[in-house]
């Protein structure tokens, strides 16, 4: 059984998960929400500098809660003090 994963942002933090996704035999990584308009439409294996993926990054909430996925990620990033939150995510 493998779990379909949403990475919220994809900056450094971010990659690093979406690395970690793919590297776990038991995730699949289904959407990514980006917050920068050039990474809109992005292959999210593009933006890992990897072959494409076939998984497109998006900016548009609505459509990416909508994809078929069990889980987001999102890292802390309390700590630094910095990152796009969607707004039901505390």
């Amino acid at each position: 059984m493998s779990f379909r994963v949403i990475q919220w942002a994809t900056g450094g933090v971010g990659r690093a998960a979406m690395e970690g996704v793919l590297a776990h035999p038991e995730l699949e990584l289904a959407g990514a929400w980006v917050h920068s308009p050039e990474k809109e439409g992005a292959d999210l294996g593009a933006l890992l500098d990897r072959e494409e993926l076939g998984v497109t990054a998006t900016g548009d909430v609505d459509a990416l809660l909508a994809t078929q996925a069990d889980c987001p990620l999102q890292p802390d990033l309390r700590r630094s003090g910095g990152g796009h939150r969607h707004p039901g995510v505390r």
